[in-house]
């Protein structure tokens, strides 16, 4: 495709972004605005309070700006000076104004998600407090979130303590059929049938019929689906490995890919897993590297999760316990990067050199969500049939072996096979929606690789 395909803009009503736009955004702020009050009503220090007003008026304003549909400006030379990464923004900014003004309600979906969250980082950190500069306006709801996932959490640590007795003698079918199952967890978080991975399931009912039933039903909303590929390119190595995950959200969704950190080491099918998180609150949910901690401090503490330790506190013992003992030994490496909240698609990933170039050493990279496979595909507005490779341009002909693990909640998909959309419109009109928004549902999913 000589000319790429356009954006999804705000105010087109056929995409996900309008109803985004109107509604979602909106929300998030007046969550953000009311969570500042209720910090300011409990703290203190008057320094604090006068500091947090402040954020509050600026977040209503902002609040205003999207219903007036104001212009999006430049981030100015005080916000560059405390943030200098921001000039990539403006420079996007710049060329997109050549094309059309853009305003808060008109202008490109991704980019404008991005400098939204860059946009309301910039009260926090411009503060003279050292407090607010620190604050995660979405801690609350991330927090209150991990806290009702404690059935999933208790089902994921009372499988890993079966398996962790298994994986010594576990045979190479086995090992695949687990390596699938882990990797679905880690693509639908809480949405996926835990039911086979409830209680102490031996090796030999996970091949079972009943085993096979269970992984079916788990796939057949996976409508491309290219896990053999990634199995092959790390089974394929025989010298020490490596894979990275760039990761999405926090709470449930990052325990889960722990989890599936742990029976990568355990399982000897990689040597370290490299996380990358984001370095700023981003997209409400996304996993920062405090984030991270939090959570392990939430496993540690039996009043945060009562179930699980008065039913199997041996299970998320062990848990934490592994988790803590692989970052100890260097196997689990933390880390996160200044890009991976810029406005820019992942095809311009090679144009970072440092980044760029750790990533060269990774046996495999697995994006996590939906936001990572929009800013892989440039969230364009592709045909669906058209093919990964070509979806993530120039990124396709590096050297970086791509899995991408996402649950469909924005417009782009790629991959399909001819008619596979219409059917799924067809369905979706069934189910009493509108058939064009089955891509943006979160009822389907796909698992999607590359490598040159």
């Amino acid at each position: 495709m000589s000319q790429l395909p356009p954006p999804y803009y705000n105010d087109d009503k056929n995409s996900f972004a309008y109803a985004t736009v109107h509604k979602r955004w909106p929300k998030i702020i007046e969550t953000a605005i009311n969570d500042i009050q209720l910090t300011i009503d409990e703290e203190t220090s008057n320094d604090i309070k006068e500091s947090g007003l402040k954020i509050k008026n600026q977040l209503k304003q902002l609040l205003e700006d999207f219903k007036n549909d104001s212009k999006v400006r430049e981030f100015n030379d005080i916000e560059l000076k405390a943030n200098p990464d921001l000039e990539h923004f403006n420079k996007s900014l710049k060329k997109l104004n050549q094309q059309k003004l853009v305003t808060w309600q008109t202008g490109p979906w991704l980019y404008l998600e991005c400098y939204l969250y860059q946009y309301i980082h910039n009260f926090f950190i411009l503060t003279e407090s050292e407090y607010w500069s620190k604050f995660d306006i979405f801690e609350r709801l991330k927090t209150k979130t991990f806290k009702q996932s404690e059935t999933g959490v208790l089902e994921l640590c009372k499988r890993y303590k079966s398996l962790n007795n298994q994986l010594s003698k576990i045979d190479q079918e086995s090992l695949y059929l687990l390596f699938k199952e882990f990797i679905d967890i880690s693509l639908w978080g809480n949405a996926t049938d835990l039911s086979l991975l409830a209680g102490d399931i031996s090796l030999d009912e996970i091949k079972s019929v009943q085993g096979e039933e269970v992984r079916k039903k788990n796939e057949e909303k996976i409508i491309v689906n290219d896990i053999k590929q990634a199995w092959d390119s790390i089974t394929l190595i025989d010298d020490s490995k490596r894979i990275d995950i760039v990761l999405d959200n926090s709470g449930f969704e990052l325990f889960a890919d722990l989890i599936l950190s742990l029976f990568l080491l355990d399982s000897g099918l990689t040597s370290k897993i490299i996380l990358h998180f984001k370095e700023i609150p981003w997209f409400v949910s996304d996993s920062m590297i405090k984030d991270f901690y939090d959570l392990i401090n939430q496993l540690k503490d039996s009043q945060f999760f009562p179930e699980i330790y008065k039913n199997d506190s041996e299970s998320i013992t062990l848990v934490f316990e592994k988790i803590e003992n692989y970052v100890t030994g260097k196997q689990i490496i933390i880390e996160s990067n200044p890009f991976w909240t810029l406005d820019y698609n992942y095809w311009y990933i090679p144009e970072f050199p440092e980044l760029y170039n750790d990533l060269k050493n990774s046996n495999l990279v697995i994006f996590k969500g939906d936001l990572n496979y929009r800013k892989l595909t440039g969230d364009l507005q592709w045909p669906k049939t058209t093919t990964f490779k070509e979806s993530i341009q120039q990124l396709a002909e590096t050297d970086l072996p791509i899995l991408s693990l996402r649950t469909c909640k924005a417009d782009v998909v790629v991959g399909l096979p001819e008619g596979l959309n219409e059917q799924l419109i067809k369905t979706y009109e069934e189910l009493g929606n509108e058939g064009k928004f089955w891509s943006s549902s979160g009822k389907w999913a796909v698992i999607s690789y590359n490598k040159s």
